[in-house]
């Protein structure tokens, strides 16, 4: 029995939900991280279906889509005298192209603000600590003026120790401890936003989506990215120290990301009973780039990034992308 369309919006909201916990599960899990080259091959793979997923499925379909749709409008100039003007259409213009292109400005620009408000939050909040060169210096001075007053030279030697074990202590308290600011978790929160709007934007066109080959489409790729997706930002949350400390906000911002991936979908849904297939054209477009954003400008830089630091197998991570794009392309054939 085939699944129905208001069928794979609720298997989506179902399944999106559980790989996100997923995800985050694992990273909770795995808090000795696994070896990085299986977790960036499986991120560049996630990052090949989404290309895929936005060039050869979605763009597609909506193209398809806007041309059927926006050919039952008038032209604009549909009023004017002169015949050439009237041979001008709507779908003269390349609109799901657009429209993708102009999603991944707007996400550029949304990043950029949202990078500048986290780093000023951090900077404005960042304590103030004493380092373990102050401490030296601070000891050595000490030594200076216990001298002056004649004190006993092991008690100063002791007295110096001491103070250079407690710096110790707190640098490495420092490290695990306190890289999250305990006062104002709202910087780390920020980050959890920025991640979502890219889930909630696909959410919106999952559930505005009224073709089943296209929601099959977005389903499989989102589904993917999103289990990884789930578990870098479990894994960015720990190594923050949201697990050992203010559990709370680990748990505020996975089911943010979930949250707002759901309230994504119910949105697109409602938008789909109107039966507007102009509008479900204008959100599978925004889809394709929001797609093609994510993995573009944001998982392969990153990824890339890390491969070269880490100096990771080059021919596995390459080989993980390429089949997780051509896997997803391949899809296009059936669906």
């Amino acid at each position: 029995m085939a699944v129905t369309l208001d069928g794979w919006k609720g298997l989506s909201m179902g399944m999106f939900t559980a790989v996100s916990i997923l995800g985050a599960g694992v990273a909770v899990v795995m808090k000795e991280r696994a070896k990085q080259v299986y977790v960036t091959s499986g991120v560049l793979f996630s990052a090949g279906v989404l290309l895929a997923g936005g060039f050869v499925h979605l763009l597609n379909d909506s193209s398809i889509e806007a041309d059927s749709s926006l050919t039952l409008l008038p032209s604009p100039f549909a009023l004017r005298s002169n015949d050439q003007f009237r041979e001008l259409s709507y779908d003269d213009f390349p609109w799901a192209f657009a429209i993708s292109g102009l999603t991944i400005a707007l996400l550029v620009g949304l990043e950029l603000a949202l990078e500048r408000v986290i780093d000023d939050r951090m900077n404005h909040s960042k304590p103030e600590e004493k380092t373990l060169t102050e401490v030296e210096a601070s000891g050595q001075e000490d030594q200076r003026t216990n001298e002056c007053n004649g004190e006993d030279e092991d008690h100063k030697v002791q007295d110096l120790e001491l103070q250079l074990d407690n710096a110790v202590g707190k640098e490495e308290h420092h490290d695990h401890a306190h890289v999250v600011d305990k006062e104002n978790p709202l910087a780390s929160i920020l980050l959890t936003i920025a991640l979502s709007i890219h889930s909630i934007i696909e959410g919106i066109g999952v559930g505005a989506t009224g073709d089943v080959g296209t929601i099959t489409s977005e389903f499989i790729a989102i589904l993917v990215h999103k289990c990884f997706t789930a578990f870098a930002l479990g894994n960015q949350l720990i190594s923050s120290g949201y697990w050992t400390s203010k559990r709370k906000y680990f748990y505020i911002s996975i089911g943010l990301f979930i949250g707002v991936s759901l309230l994504g979908i119910g949105i697109g849904w409602a938008i789909a009973s109107a039966d507007s297939s102009i509008t479900e054209a204008v959100f599978v477009g925004i889809t394709a780039g929001s797609f093609i954003f994510v993995a573009a400008l944001e998982i392969i830089p990153e990824e890339a990034r890390i491969v070269k630091q880490e100096r990771l197998n080059i021919p596995l991570v390459v080989f993980s992308f390429i089949a997780g794009y051509i896997l997803m392309a391949m899809l296009a054939i059936w669906v």
